[in-house]
């Protein structure tokens, strides 16, 4: 059986997809299992089937491509919230919630494993992808985190009907689910929150699109948090407390908005990051 691995991602972010695919590739047994589904922006196809082929040359690892571009609805949402000043912005939020729409953009997908691309797998990923069978009561899993979920919102009085019905929240970085199972309630209660934060001045969610996940996946199956060991791009003093032994990692991720390991050199296991980068 294949294991359908999703990326979303504009050029940008090529050298920290190139390090995250690496990372897969080199820690799988059977690397001829991998299928990489990149989601990428419009007109940028081009430079995703020249770059990828000159870094991997096994014949029997996949790489499929999917153009995406979000609805206008959705890009109003995008250009009114964030008022992105570059191109290369305005791709990168779209590839940010395109995961939103993974049931709509890949189709022909079932079970997949989404990763973000400041990301280095350090285990065999079909260890994970192997260890759950989605059902259409259980079909989104990811890892739980520490992070409160007031802080989902600017005004967490608005919001408290919402914040008594999430249990933990999760970090978006890394999402195993079964495609055919989303349901229209799911994009239903995404156009209610996009609605919800239009009309409280695009001002109340304050997390992006990992907010929104949070809100449509409630209900999630927790992950071992060794698939998704997360905050190594915070502050340095944070992320250097965050740091623990890497046998206890499968996953290393440097979430946190404050450094990148391709940028920042003295951060919590960058040297492994640069084994892997290409």
């Amino acid at each position: 059986m294949k294991i359908d691995l999703v990326f979303s991602v504009n050029a940008g972010y090529l050298p920290g997809l190139l390090a995250t695919i690496n990372s897969i590739i080199q820690n799988t047994a059977q690397p001829e299992r991998l299928r990489f589904n990149i989601i990428i922006p419009k007109n940028e196809l081009q430079i995703f089937e020249n770059e990828l082929p000159k870094h991997f040359h096994n014949p029997d690892i996949e790489f499929r491509f999917k153009e995406y571009i979000p609805t206008p609805e959705v890009q109003d949402y995008i250009v009114q919230k964030y008022k992105p000043p570059s191109i290369d912005r305005t791709n990168a939020l779209y590839m940010l919630f395109a995961r939103l729409f993974l049931g709509s953009v890949l189709p022909d997908l079932k079970k997949v494993i989404y990763l973000d691309t400041d990301i280095v797998v350090v285990d065999d990923i079909a260890l994970l992808y192997d260890s759950i069978n989605f059902s259409e009561n259980q079909y989104f899993a990811a890892v739980p985190h520490f992070f409160p979920a007031i802080f989902h919102f600017s005004n967490p009085f608005k919001a408290l009907h919402e914040l008594r019905t999430i249990k933990k929240t999760f970090n978006g970085g890394v999402l195993f689910t079964d495609l055919s199972f989303w349901k229209k309630e799911d994009y239903q209660k995404l156009d209610a929150c996009l609605e919800w934060d239009r009309q409280c001045g695009y001002k109340l969610l304050q997390l992006n699109d990992e907010t929104l996940l949070n809100l449509m996946f409630k209900d999630y199956v927790q992950l071992d948090r060794r698939w998704n060991c997360c905050g190594f791009g915070n502050t340095k003093l944070i992320s250097w407390l965050l740091k623990k032994d890497l046998s206890k990692i499968s996953i290393i991720h440097w979430s946190g908005g404050h450094h990148k390991p391709w940028k920042s050199k003295n951060i919590p296991y960058a040297d492994i990051w640069s084994k892997y980068a290409i």
